[in-house]
């Protein structure tokens, strides 16, 4: 009896479908679909969505162990019937009879479809008798694959994963086309019940439920039963639960997000927008270089410990302003750091000390001061501001006389900068900066010159980018293009071109920034092509900046502490960090990989006029004598009528002066340094040759010198020394017994990259202290091949 009335019923709910009128494709309903971000070579960055995971997969995309082991598992008959399995319908009529409820469905793959799409999941006999009428029209409206393909991209596997494009990635991390055997058995068999079955939380179970389908497979013969027993052993390895949320490049992609969330293309509110990209099935194509990104993070990461201070990176393609890389911190993901998601690059703003400077020369320069003009020196200076006078004194406190504009950037002296903002007024730099790209808001106070206000590393790298490109600003981009679901472009960047600095003063600030690297305050940016660049420090040390540029690439670099107002010195920092030291050194790592296998290209400089280099020994103001500390000294150019004529009497012995008696000065016995600074403030030309076999001498001291000590030679002459000790190069320094921050400086010195490890000396001196170097790969003295590794003791 009981199936007699199954079997009724089954009749009867046939008899309610074909009274259901016949429907077009409906596609996958009503549901979102995730938003996929791309990096610039089409690799995937990260995927965007709200409530539903869904990212549509075609039916050619699908392996075909996937499609049998849906099939298999879920709808055995479905490549035969019309949308109706009568069997299942029967069989589950009679179960639901015998139960006095609901509590079989015997829905076929294409009732499943319509169920998730149209008709819900209300479980009476009107909804069920909806879905087996739709069903029908569908069979007659689509194709099988068609129906499965829909089918696939509709079904929920748990995660927040609405189709096996969203499950495969969030379960395994990886595209559905890539699923194995075992991997698709396991997602066919969460159709059925994906929270039960979870495999985090229940991974028994749904090993157990995968080993089913495959057993099903096995008996339609759909796979042999060695492949399905190979299968049944293969580990379940998902990927951590929630990395698929997890972003590539997270301080470059959240940057994309917080802009497109302003972009009215996405729509008018910012509600909407959201709405648009956590749902609208959006593919966005951005910037980002994925060489240039890893070099950037590589760079930061490889000088400042995971105890120091923190790093920030942007690098912009100046030609057509597209952003290459973005480091905004540490670790974004970083549980137990509060701010670990706050973008130091982008949001964070600090004080560029003199990194600013070149806003100011290019402001002085539109306003007619010539670089070459010559400005009052010393070690500080007055002058007025708004709330009466300002005194501004050199780094270090440092002396030096009279400097061309020039030479004040090159070496980044306060002082000429001070009288010069006095000259033309804060309100000039302030609309210089603001032209150049520095999108922060700017007070036009006279301290604005040496870089007092707070600005983003993205305004530096911007406003530097218009110095690259020769006058002209471009604003960056982060988005190319920008796609709706159906591939039709909603956004498409063209970038702006707009001059606002002459040609000429362009090219006079990339000349000043081109000696700032090669022999002022930037020097440890040097990556063997033209770079034009600068340091800036503030006071205190609280912050250090080094932003440079060649033709192709322009990058800023932040190093500092992201709670503000902690100076980068001992004990905080191994040393003191300026400008010049990190940022320059991070900037030099990052620029040599960034532009591995770009041709170079020449900056466009202005021409140099006639003046005089000479070596002044800064903390005196006298020339550099062969005893002047060497921090102390810096080798300048200037007008003729300002060169100091005395050699420095508080670091040398008396009697020292510059010989302008045309006789070569004895030089045998000094240090090279100190040898070749006292030739040449004699006005020589020097050339060095090496004596390796001098072991009696120390290495790097004077053992000979052409002509003699006392010839008569015309000053611009050359004149000729030897050293004694291998030519630097050509042997591996030994640095054992030195500490680490010495061992590493002389051997980068000699053009070798250093690998640290630490760890105790197995067989240690007594009183052996930390931080000593107590081997090294190669050894002292043996040929270099680029790669030292030393290990210290800790």
């Amino acid at each position: 009896m009981p199936r007699l009335t199954a079997g009724v019923l089954a009749i009867a709910l046939l008899a309610t479908a074909c009274t259901v009128e016949p429907i077009e494709d409906p596609g996958i309903g009503a549901g979102s679909l995730t938003t996929t971000v791309y990096a610039a070579d089409g690799s995937v960055l990260t995927e965007w969505h709200a409530g539903e995971d869904r990212s549509l997969v075609s039916y050619d995309e699908l392996p075909t162990h996937l499609i049998n082991a849906v099939v298999a598992i879920e709808d055995r008959r479905f490549w035969i019937h019309n949308g109706l399995d009568v069997r299942a319908v029967a069989r589950a009529a009679n179960a639901n009879l015998e139960a006095g409820r609901i509590v079989q469905g015997g829905s076929t793959i294409t009732q499943q479809y319509v169920k998730n799409v149209l008709v819900g999941n209300d479980v009476t006999f009107e909804r069920k008798a909806s879905e087996i009428g739709l069903a029908l029209r569908v069979e007659e409206t689509l194709t099988k694959p068609e129906i499965l393909e829909r089918y696939l991209n509709t079904i929920f596997f748990g995660e927040s994963s609405y189709g096996i494009g969203a499950a495969a990635r969030r379960f395994f991390g990886k595209d559905a086309a890539d699923l194995t055997l075992s991997e698709s058995a396991l997602l066919a068999g969460l159709i059925n019940s994906p929270t039960a079955l979870n495999p985090y939380d229940h991974p028994d179970l749904s090993s157990a439920r995968r080993d089913a389908v495959l057993q099903e497979m096995v008996a339609l013969d759909w796979v042999d039963r060695t492949a399905a027993d190979t299968a049944s052993l293969e580990p379940v390895s998902l990927v951590p639960r929630g990395s698929a949320d997890e972003m590539r490049f997270p301080y470059f992609t959240d940057e994309v997000r917080r802009r497109l969330l302003d972009n009215p293309a996405l729509g008018d509110t910012v509600e909407e927008r959201h709405a648009t990209l956590t749902g609208g099935g959006l593919k966005i194509y951005t910037t980002l270089d994925l060489d240039t990104q890893l070099a950037a993070e590589a760079a930061v990461a490889s000088l400042i410990p995971d105890d120091g201070p923190a790093g920030a990176l942007v690098a912009i393609d100046p030609r057509d302003g597209q952003v290459l890389a973005v480091v905004g911190g540490r670790d974004y993901y970083n549980d137990t750091d509060p701010i670990a998601q706050f973008n130091l690059a982008t949001q964070g703003t600090r004080q560029p000390g003199s990194a600013f400077k070149p806003f100011a020369l290019a402001a002085a320069l539109e306003a007619g001061v010539d670089i070459e003009s010559g400005w009052p020196g010393g070690r500080r200076a007055v002058v007025d501001g708004l709330n009466g006078s300002w005194e501004v004194a050199n780094h270090e406190d440092a002396y030096y006389p009279g400097l061309t504009l020039r030479e004040a950037t090159v070496f980044s002296v306060n002082v000429p900068y001070a009288y010069l903002v006095d000259l033309i007024g804060p309100e000039p730099v302030v609309a210089a900066a603001d032209a150049a790209g520095i999108d922060t808001e700017l007070a036009a106070v006279p301290t604005i010159v040496l870089g007092t206000q707070d600005v983003t590393v993205l305004d530096m790298a911007e406003g530097y980018t218009t110095f690259a490109n020769n006058g002209i600003h471009v604003d960056p981009v982060f988005v190319t293009r920008i796609e709706d679901a159906a591939g039709n472009v909603l956004f498409e960047h063209l970038p702006a071109y707009t001059r606002v600095f002459s040609e000429e003063v362009a090219r006079d600030v990339t000349g000043a920034l081109t000696d700032a690297v090669r022999r002022g305050t930037g020097q440890q940016a040097k990556i063997g092509r033209p770079v034009a660049g600068k340091t800036g420090t503030t006071e205190g040390n609280h912050d250090a900046w080094f932003i440079g540029y060649t033709p192709e690439l322009v990058a800023a670099v932040w190093v500092g502490f992201p709670e503000g107002n902690v100076p980068m010195v001992a004990p905080n920092t191994e040393y003191t960090i300026t400008g010049g030291t990190w940022p320059a050194r991070i900037w030099s790592r990052f620029a040599i990989s960034a532009l591995e296998g770009v041709s170079y290209s020449q900056l466009e400089t202005a021409t140099d006029v006639e003046l005089v280099t000479v070596s002044l020994d800064t903390s005196t103001g006298f020339l550099a004598g062969p005893l002047c500390p060497r921090s102390h000294v810096a080798t300048v150019q200037l007008r003729p009528a300002v060169v100091p004529s005395i050699i420095c009497p508080i670091h040398n012995p008396q009697g020292l002066a510059v010989h302008d008696d045309g006789t070569v000065p004895a030089v045998e016995g000094f240090g090279l340094v100190d040898a070749v600074m006292f030739l040449e403030a004699g006005a020589y030309d020097v050339r060095i040759s090496w004596a390796p076999e001098s072991d009696s001498v120390t290495p790097g001291t004077i053992v000979a010198q052409t002509p003699t000590p006392h010839t008569a030679l015309d000053s611009g002459q050359t004149v000729e020394i030897v050293v004694a000790g291998p030519e630097p190069g050509t042997v591996v320094p030994d640095v054992r017994g030195r500490h680490r921050i010495d061992a590493i400086a002389r051997l980068e010195g000699a053009g070798n990259s250093v690998e640290v490890i630490v760890l105790l000396d197995p067989s240690p001196d007594e009183g052996t202290a930390s931080d000593l170097v107590w081997g090294q790969f190669p050894g002292g003295g043996e040929s270099p091949n680029g790669r030292v590794t030393i290990w210290v003791q800790p």
